[in-house]
């Protein structure tokens, strides 16, 4: 059974207990957060620029700055937050059944997922990478037949990129499984098998931060999917799913119009019509959230802009210098806008 089906039967048998949950429970997560003083968050078991703790146990990265936002939303403070760090096959499961309010987890949008948890909004375009060692000189997916690849198992979607890249080229690898991530990672960087396949990202972060030399590896594109990686929430959480939808929506929205942590205070005072209003100024703006009238100048002074995020984790103030490619601004040729917020 692949690691896809194996996910499919499990979200079939956990449909049942989340709908057991009840309507009213789902309806009541974003108090429960108000009353717990802290957000659940879904993250990785250490994924460098992504979602990884550091030496004092703080999570850093894209995916656990993003979920941060969300604390701050609703709490006023990015730093009222609990990571539950989460394989590939727990993570949707932990969703449904409460374990977590929201997963920002490199997690692939797809039909049989979004019709068991609820996806909110695309935060990460992404590919699939395969990492290999220079010294073995593999430049080309044909070479890899009969080479053995690490992976994790249990419904990544990587495996896919595997599989497209054997069928394409009429090769066959030999696929060792693990748990996690980490776990696959340790195995290839100890030489236990001849490629790692990741998400292209995740793969950039590896190298960067875990290789004892990151010259001595190249990463190779593998599958044909640009992998939309979402943010997520249980079914039927409308009030959640709002706060988190618009919440990215205003990262975006500052990037776009320019608002920093460093100027937010300018532009609350000096701004448009629009900025003034969506920094806080108009009575009742956070009403239709739950939130007050200031959680998205809350969230852009503690947090910054989308920009903000990936450059301090992912781009140039980062070891890992990823460009911004397809998650640019539309504006600047990627796919990322914001929505109106008429």
């Amino acid at each position: 059974m692949t690691g896809l089906k194996a996910f499919v039967g499990a979200a079939c048998a956990m449909a049942g207990l989340a709908a057991g949950l009840g309507e009213a429970s789902a309806q009541s997560v974003v108090n429960k957060i108000k009353q717990r003083g802290y957000l659940s968050c879904g993250a990785s078991q250490g994924v460098p620029g992504l979602s990884r703790p550091d030496e004092k146990g703080y999570y850093r990265g894209f995916d656990s700055d993003i979920c941060r936002t969300f604390a701050a939303a609703i709490l006023g403070d990015k730093d009222k937050i609990r990571y539950v760090p989460l394989n590939a096959g727990q993570r949707f499961p932990a969703l449904q059944t409460g374990e977590i309010d929201v997963l920002s987890r490199t997690s692939t949008i797809t039909y049989s997922r979004d019709t068991v948890v609820r996806f909110v909004w695309i935060n990460l375009y992404d590919t699939d990478g395969l990492l290999v060692r220079k010294a073995d000189k593999i430049t080309d997916p044909k070479q890899l037949d009969g080479k053995t690849v690490c992976l994790q198992g249990g419904g990544s979607l990587t495996e896919k990129a595997i599989e497209e890249t054997e069928e394409e080229n009429k090769i066959t690898m030999r696929k060792v499984y693990f748990d996690s991530t980490i776990q696959a990672r340790e195995a290839f960087f100890g030489g236990r098998c001849d490629s790692y396949v990741t998400d292209g990202t995740a793969a950039a972060g590896q190298r960067a931060s875990v290789a004892k030399n990151p010259d001595d590896y190249d990463i190779i594109r593998v599958g044909h999917a640009a992998e939309p990686n979402g943010v997520a929430v249980a079914r039927g959480d409308d009030q959640l799913f709002d706060v988190v939808r618009w919440t990215i929506n205003a990262l975006l929205w500052a990037e776009l119009h320019g608002i920093t942590a460093g100027n937010v205070d300018e532009k609350l005072k000096l701004g448009n019509s629009e900025v003034k209003r969506v920094l806080g100024q108009e009575p009742g703006f956070g009403k239709p959230l739950g939130l007050d009238d200031k959680w998205v100048y809350t969230v852009i002074k503690q947090m910054g802009n989308y920009a903000e995020i990936w450059d301090n984790n992912l781009g140039k103030n980062s070891p890992l210098k990823v460009e911004r490619g397809m998650n640019a601004l539309w504006k600047d040729g990627g796919l990322n806008y914001p929505f109106p917020w008429d």
